[in-house]
C-alpha cells in the first residue's frame, strides 16, 4: 500500500462516518420533537381543566321530552383524553343509541348534544334517563 490509497482509504471511511452522523442527528431532532409534542398535549391537557373551573363551568346533564321513546340530551363534561369515547361505549353498552349528535369543545369542557332512545324500543322516563347518564358521566 503506498500513501495515496491510505488517504483514499480515510476520506472514505471518514465521509461514511459523516453519513452516519447525520442521520442519526437526524433521528435524534425527530425524536426530541416527538417527546415535546407528548409534553406539551399533557401540558394542554390540564389547562383544559383548569380553564374549565377558571370560567365557573361544571358538569351537568340535561335531558328533555321530545316524543314517545325519544329524548334530548345535553351533556357537559370535563375535557379529558378518552372519556368521551368511554361516553360512547357505556351507552351503548347500556342499550342507548345516539341519534344527531353534536360534540364541541370549549374552555376545557366537552359540550354534548343528541337526541337518544333505547335500542330495543322501550320507553324513556326522563328521570332514568338523567339518573343514568349522571352515574356514567361519574363513574368513566
Amino acid at each position: 500500500m503506498n500513501k495515496a490509497t491510505i488517504v483514499e482509504d480515510a476520506i472514505t471511511y471518514i465521509e461514511k462516518l459523516q453519513d452516519k452522523v447525520q442521520n442519526l442527528s437526524q433521528e435524534l431532532h425527530q425524536m426530541e420533537a416527538t417527546s415535546v409534542e407528548t409534553a406539551e398535549t399533557k401540558i394542554v391537557e390540564i389547562d383544559a381543566v383548569e380553564d374549565m373551573k377558571n370560567w365557573g363551568i361544571q358538569e351537568e346533564v340535561r335531558v328533555a321530552q321530545i316524543n314517545e321513546n325519544k329524548l334530548w340530551v345535553k351533556i357537559i363534561i370535563e375535557k379529558k383524553r378518552g372519556r368521551f369515547n368511554r361516553l360512547m361505549q357505556a351507552l351503548n353498552n347500556f342499550g342507548i343509541e345516539l341519534i344527531d349528535t353534536n360534540l364541541t369543545t370549549t374552555k376545557g369542557s366537552f359540550l354534548i348534544t343528541s337526541c337518544i332512545k333505547c335500542k330495543n324500543g322501550e320507553r324513556f322516563e326522563i328521570h332514568q334517563a338523567k339518573n343514568l347518564l349522571q352515574d356514567v358521566i361519574n363513574h368513566i
